[in-house]
């Protein structure tokens, strides 16, 4: 007999409602279709069905384009490293690992390429990282980095050990956010501190492109939060939220113009998430077409107001620092 969905918030237990139906990967071409539910109670939104951790594992592997990394490339990425302002008009902050002093463990949740970890040791930490792709297993084993293949639910790293933790647009895809938080804090020295990033649903761009917000991202995407189940999140996970702000990367925007533009189908894989400049058909109607050519043309000229979004807390991504409470 097949088994019945929970039709209650992971988040608070309140009542699911369907937000959106027949969304499907518009990106790497995982054929299936799936819904996004909403909280009526604190809007947490998760999108249905769950894939478990070993599925997820399965699609990352087959679908997400590090399986074709380019080692050299990787280290060449590496070779400038970004000033503060820099990062700060590229709106490059949900970049965690950039919060590295010099001295530092890190452990990078979520490495993916593991050019993260390169930068962490450049910047003078020490470079730990985890993700569930065996793709970045085999370019962390090509770098000589310290790698675990899985999630922090299974991991071999030294409890109480980091200085900080790092994960960059990984909460979104745990399957159980308040049992990520529970193992997090086991690998976290007393005087540690946490910082993530993750897609913020009260975004202005998420109004704006409704069903077609780049950060729906199914079905790798299983959570997507608002403030307020964020804070029940953490409250209900022992953490203590020291700073919170959204940012709004500008290569997301961009981004976001060329994912509408292509309007790729189900089961297509767009080329464009695989770094290749090949044209992607599309039926969009020519003078939307241009519109949206003559934005992404400018873009550079336009992209001083994301930051103007993030300063009213509107922006694509929460960026947060939290402390783990005593039990």
């Amino acid at each position: 007999m097949k088994q019945k969905m929970k039709s209650v918030c992971k988040i608070c237990s309140g009542r699911l409602k369907t937000k959106y139906k027949n969304v499907y990967d518009n990106r790497h071409g995982n054929p299936g279709k799936f819904s996004i539910y909403e909280c009526s109670n604190c809007g947490f939104m998760q999108t249905r069905p769950q894939l478990s951790s070993q599925k997820l594992t399965q699609i990352y592997t087959n679908y997400y384009p590090k399986r074709d990394a380019d080692i050299k490339g990787i280290v060449d990425a590496v070779k400038h490293t970004p000033s503060k302002k820099e990062i700060y008009l590229q709106g490059n902050e949900t970049d965690c690992f950039f919060q590295t002093k010099k001295g530092q463990k890190v452990l990078d949740i979520g490495c993916g390429t593991c050019q993260s970890l390169l930068v962490i040791k450049k910047m003078g930490g020490e470079a730990w990282g985890l993700d569930p792709d065996k793709n970045s297993q085999n370019v962390a084993e090509k770098l000589k980095l310290k790698f675990h293949l899985g999630t922090i639910h299974k991991c071999k790293f030294p409890k109480k050990y980091f200085d900080l933790i790092t994960a960059s647009q990984v909460l979104e895809h745990e399957p159980d956010p308040i049992a990520f938080f529970r193992d997090v804090k086991m690998f976290l020295k007393e005087s540690g501190k946490i910082v993530m990033s993750f897609p913020n649903t009260e975004a202005l761009y998420r109004h704006a492109w409704d069903k077609y917000w780049l950060h729906w991202h199914v079905p790798y995407h299983l959570n997507h939060f608002n403030k307020k189940s964020l804070r029940i999140l953490t409250d209900e996970s022992g953490y203590k939220i020291t700073s919170l702000k959204t940012v709004t990367p500008n290569l997301w925007t961009v981004l976001q113009l060329r994912s509408y533009l292509n309007n790729v189908k189900k089961g297509k894989r767009d080329p464009m998430w695989d770094g290749s400049s090949s044209k992607t058909p599309n039926q969009k109607p020519k003078l939307l077409k241009s519109v949206l050519n003559i934005l992404i043309s400018h873009i550079d000229n336009l992209l001083i107001i994301n930051r103007f979004i993030d300063s009213l807390g509107l922006g694509e991504s929460f960026v947060i620092e939290l402390k783990p409470q005593p039990y």
